[in-house]
């Protein structure tokens, strides 16, 4: 059998095309690339070289790693791996690591969902190592963690191999926190959390993280909005509608919410109180659709709700809205005219999306009700709306139904003496 030779060659393209290489190729040294580089970026990365947010202090040389390398068999038969470290910073070390493929620990709390179809698709015209690639791990010397933070599909598709198709052990990344890492004090590391950083700043880009994922990922991570939108869907009993955060699947009739990423953005606008009546919105709404009815509400429904509530809170009580009656309006238009929650979320208005979701739910389900019900006296106006006729015209809404009578009262016809029974001064002999 012909040996393969790894000594360098001299390559030309010239006189490879059509022959090793296609007679389309367009083949460049990269350092042509390198060379389009202004100056001041040659050579200074404005970040630096970093592990962890952390600044490399050392490297490998070529000589030292080639020398580790020598040491496998004993490192294998000494701790059951072997690793070769290449950048070192304060509590880090990134290398590459030699290791058994079925022994790992997965977190499902921010990782991705495995899904076993998905898996089977991946390789069900086989499983190529090299596009595979190397799986990425974190080792955390100071308790023995194998965690595996962006490979678990090629890893269990590896693993799903037959006995004399792949060796044992194979190659990884890897990042190692240190034996002498903090555990305690004012900046502690956590291993889940440096496995869910790694994972979430690689899968943003070039496949953006799902509203879901990178949610989790952040709070996962303590970033402050996503610490106050937990808080938020915590107290609002609504949950992502997978297992990865129990506290808020395991919520008392908990919901799923749709349109996380435009909730996130939104809920604490001030046309909805801020977040204050988020628990008041999905308590009434919950009160209205049972789980078995309505198992997931939208970023609309739900914002739409607390902006009827805001409207109430901002006129006092003048206007007259009554949230009890509310609730019972809902459930009669559901269980006499079959409104479902999507019936109040469209159509829409253009800019006022959570307006329009509360102008609904009072024209087709609140004063509809009252009039039902012989209670005309309770219907609400429409006065605090402002609508384009545009818009009003599609759902057939005469524009003069948004203001009061005595809005149509022109002032400009009454005189001073009427007005405040004066003699007018400024009247004309």
């Amino acid at each position: 059998m012909k040996k393969f030779s790894f000594r360098k060659r001299v390559f030309q393209i010239a006189k490879q095309l059509g022959k090793t290489i296609s007679r389309h190729a367009q083949m460049y040294d990269v350092r042509d690339d390198f060379n389009k580089l202004k100056e001041k970026d040659k050579n200074k990365l404005t970040g630096g070289v970093k592990l962890y947010k952390e600044p490399v202090i050392n490297f490998k040389s070529e000589e030292e790693q080639l020398e580790i390398l020598c040491t496998f068999k004993q490192q294998i038969k000494d701790q059951g791996f072997a690793f070769l470290p290449i950048f070192e910073s304060e509590n880090f070390i990134q290398g590459l690591m030699f290791r058994p493929s079925d022994d790992t620990q997965i977190d499902r709390a921010w990782n991705r969902i495995f899904y076993p179809n998905h898996c089977v698709s991946l390789f069900k015209q086989g499983y190529d190592p090299t596009l595979a690639g190397f799986a990425d791990m974190l080792y955390d010397a100071r308790s023995g963690l194998f965690c595996n933070w962006d490979s678990r599909h090629r890893v269990v598709g590896g693993m799903s191999a037959a006995a004399d198709q792949l060796p044992k052990f194979g190659w990884n990344n890897a990042l190692v926190i240190k034996s002498t890492a903090p555990t305690k004090g004012a900046k502690p590391i956590f291993a889940d959390q440096v496995a869910c950083y790694l994972f979430e700043v690689k899968n943003d880009t070039p496949k953006p993280l799902t509203p879901v994922e990178r949610f989790v990922a952040e709070y996962r991570t303590k970033q402050e909005n996503a610490l106050r939108s937990y808080e938020a869907f915590k107290m609002g009993r609504l949950k992502l509608g997978t297992d990865v955060l129990p506290d808020l699947e395991n919520a008392s009739d908990a919901r799923t919410l749709t349109g996380i990423a435009q909730f996130r953005n939104d809920y604490t606008h001030e046309n909805l109180g801020n977040g204050q009546h988020l628990p008041e919105a999905t308590r009434s709404l919950r009160n209205i659709w049972t789980g078995a009815q309505v198992p997931s509400f939208s970023v609309f429904l739900v914002l739409g709700y607390c902006h009827l509530l805001e409207m109430d809170n901002t006129y006092n009580g003048a206007w007259g809205y009554d949230n009890d009656l509310m609730i019972k309006a809902v459930k009669w238009a559901y269980q006499t005219k079959k409104l479902e929650p999507s019936d109040y979320c469209t159509p829409r208005a253009s800019g006022k999306p959570y307006e329009t979701i509360a102008f609904h739910f009072i024209r087709l389900a609140y004063n509809p009700y009252c009039v039902e019900h012989g209670i005309e006296e309770k219907q609400l106006s429409f006065k605090h709306f402002g609508f384009k006729d545009a818009f009003l015209a599609t759902i057939g809404i005469d524009p003069k139904l948004m203001k009061d009578e005595e809005e149509e009262v022109d002032v400009n016809d009454m005189s001073l003496s009427k007005e405040f029974g004066i003699e007018d001064q400024f009247a004309t002999v």
